[in-house]
């Protein structure tokens, strides 16, 4: 590396006074204007894309022209050097003055927040994320007069990314985002507000909201909510401090605040809440004439329950409309532009007449429950005969039926399920109808293997000898006896056919249902002698979807939700039923309720959605310099008191509805009596046709 030259430009160097990974930071004083001094910043590297972030950095700098965001003098090359020359800020960086400190008073602490919030709030604007805030990246003068944003070298403007790497994490460790560890990318003014809110814990604690420094890399932990600062021995400083940095290190970028500025704001408040004891209600003119003060409302469930979970954007959006509105001038616009709207049967001027009493500004709440029921129905014990036993060798317990896992539902889909086998249920049993041989008895024989054949009636084996002895022995008296031969064969044949029948002995043949094997297959068990008995159960997942909405007396939601839009503020999920912090909003413990009347032993709730949705109203009190007359009560004379009326500004599109106090009775009328006039005078002129 070449030795640094004496001069650069019109500045001689003095002392280096600080370093960076590629470059150095020197302090300087000009040629001719002996009292100014500078701090110009050289880089050392040669690389083509280091001199490109280098100028980046430098031409970004000097479109920010922001008390708080350090200025740009100049910038150039001189041979082997490109640099940049800014203003000194005598004192340091943050970091510096941290290490001298260790920790920052809150009073410091808040006025270094609030200033880096607001510059950073300027480049936003200016569409520039400066993408490593960090305590590196503040300077701040010795006794915290001035702080300034330094080093956007790896910031990058709206619409123009060709510098950025994708899948490469740039920043500082520590002060990265979750979206940092995605890619360069990734990164949004969102981002700038994470490690903002690490800064602010910094300065406060000392340390790193967590015990480990989160990030990519060896030694790099997951991202996570912060320890409190109470976790971290801070003493001293409010609670809500701590939900501020909470908001502000949201894993979600949504739930983060919109911007510094909100921040800042929210810091400020808390703030002046712990150091002041009285409060000024705004927004009704020091002439008019006063009312009852209304007591203040508490904050609605949603806001003070769900905080850590709202999306902040439109929660801020209706912080900024409830401060525009609480300006009487605004609300008088609005009320000229609603008579102008129509001014042939609307009040002329109605906001130059109305003096505003008061205004209330409050969210209306829509809410949406979406429930994924399941139903396993009653266990049910089948059984199949024990052909493949030794592929079911693994033993584990019998689970219950609630407790085997199932395919992950797909949202909120109904599905038609199907059956289920527990494990751990099965069972190895002896088939007690063939008493484990694989055969039953053959109902047909008996067991007896043998069945007698069907054959007509047949003469006894003794029959049939004792007429052949009667036929041998008239044969023999034939031959003896001259009178046997005068005997006919009929008389013999006679003789033979005198003989009684004898039935005949049954003839056996094998079994045909057993083949003579006195057995049969068993069905039941298919011959294996086994069984194997299991237990099953059928499964079904259905979807439903509840609504509810906050009802306010005189406030007309349906016509509210035809013309105004709804923001979404909250989108959460749970397994297995509710977050417990869901019932304590009223209109979503209506829901839960109603869902649960569904539940019974066979059915449960495995996800669960809730989405909350609001429209900002503004009610307004005012008057017209209109006096109304009480009743006289008894002989003490009543002052007369002026009319007051209460209107509504509906949605962030400030709209107000038609009202028929407010219409011009007096041009109505006499429009009407034209008109039948007009009718009068044509139907005469009809007539006299």
């Amino acid at each position: 590396m070449s030795t640094f030259p004496e001069w650069i430009g019109n500045y001689r160097l003095e002392r280096q006074i600080g370093k960076g990974g590629m470059s150095q930071v020197w302090l300087a004083r000009h040629r001719v204007l002996r009292e100014r001094r500078a701090a110009i910043k050289i880089l050392l590297s040669q690389d083509t894309e280091w001199i490109d972030r280098f100028t980046r950095e430098a031409e970004i700098t000097s479109q920010l022209r922001h008390e708080h965001i350090v200025p740009i003098y100049d910038h150039g090359y001189q041979a082997p050097f490109h640099y940049t020359v800014m203003e000194y800020v005598e004192g340091g960086s943050l970091r510096d003055l941290l290490d001298q400190r260790g920790r920052l008073p809150l009073d410091l602490a808040a006025h270094i927040f609030r200033c880096a919030a607001a510059a950073l709030d300027y480049a936003h604007a200016h569409g520039v994320v400066h993408r490593d805030i960090s305590t590196g990246n503040i300077l701040v003068e010795g006794d915290g007069r001035r702080v300034l944003l330094s080093d956007f070298g790896i910031a990058r403007e709206s619409g123009k990314t060709r510098m950025t790497t994708v899948n490469k994490v740039m920043g500082t460790p520590g002060f990265l985002s979750p979206e940092h560890a995605v890619s360069a990318t990734a990164v949004t003014h969102l981002s700038d507000i994470y490690s903002l809110g690490v800064v602010l814990f910094v300065m406060l604690a000392g340390a790193l909201p967590w015990t480990y420094t989160p990030g990519l890399g060896e030694g790099g932990g997951p991202f996570a909510p912060p320890m409190s600062l109470r976790d971290r021995g801070v003493t001293g400083v409010p609670a809500e401090v701590d939900d501020i940095i909470r908001t502000m290190l949201a894993l979600e970028p949504a739930k983060r605040y919109p911007g510094a500025r909100a921040a800042a704001d929210a810091l400020d408040q808390v703030l002046r809440r712990h150091s002041s004891t009285t409060q000024v209600a705004i927004g009704i003119p020091p002439a008019a004439a006063p009312i009852s003060p209304m007591p203040p409302e508490a904050s609605h469930a949603v806001e003070k329950v769900l905080a850590a979970d709202l999306i902040k954007a439109p929660m801020q959006d209706a912080l900024e409309r409830a401060k525009e509105l609480s300006d009487p001038r605004a609300i008088a616009d609005l009320l000229n532009a609603w008579s102008r709207a129509r001014p042939l049967l609307r009040r002329p001027s109605l906001g130059r007449l109305a003096e505003i009493r008061q205004t209330t500004h409050r969210n209306i709440y829509w809410y949406t429950l979406r429930v994924l029921y399941e139903t396993r129905e009653p266990v049910q014990t089948v059984e199949e005969p024990d052909h493949h036993y030794y592929k079911d060798n693994k033993l584990e317990r019998e689970l219950d039926r609630w407790e085997v896992p199932l395919p992950p539902p797909r949202g909120f889909e109904n599905e038609a399920g199907g059956v289920v086998r527990i494990p751990g249920s099965t069972r190895v049993v002896q088939c007690d109808t063939c008493k484990g041989i694989g055969r039953t008895i053959c109902a047909r024989c008996n067991g007896r293997r043998r069945i007698p054949a069907l054959s007509p009636p047949a003469v006894s084996n003794e029959a049939p000898s004792v007429a052949q002895a009667a036929v041998a022995a008239d044969r023999r008296k034939r031959h003896t006896s001259p009178a046997a031969s005068t005997r006919t064969p009929d008389a013999a044949q006679a003789a033979v056919a005198t003989q009684p029948e004898v039935a005949a002995a049954p003839t056996l043949i094998p079994c045909p249902d057993c083949q003579g094997t006195g057995g049969i297959h068993c069905t039941r068990c298919d011959g294996v002698s086994r069984l194997i008995i299991h237990k099953t159960f059928h499964w079904l997942r259905r979807a439903d979807l509840l609504t509810a909405h906050d009802d306010l007396p005189g406030i007309n939601e349906a016509w509210l939700q035809r013309n105004c839009r709804k923001r979404e503020v909250y989108r959460e999920q749970a397994n297995e039923g509710f977050r417990p912090e869901w019932r304590s909003v009223a209109g979503v413990d209506g829901l839960i309720k109603r869902a649960e009347e569904r539940l019974n032993p066979d059915t449960r709730i495995i996800l669960s959605e809730l989405t909350i949705s609001f429209i900002p109203v503004t009610e307004i009190v005012f008057d017209l310099d209109e006096w109304t007359k009480p009743q006289q009560r008894g002989r003490t004379a009543q002052k007369c008191e002026p009319t007051l009326y209460r209107w509504y500004i509906y949605g962030f599109e400030r709209l107000l509805p038609d009202d028929r106090r407010f219409l011009n009775w007096d041009r109505i009328a006499a429009l009407t009596a034209t008109s039948l006039t007009i009718v009068l005078a044509i139907a005469l002129a009809l007539l006299m046709m």
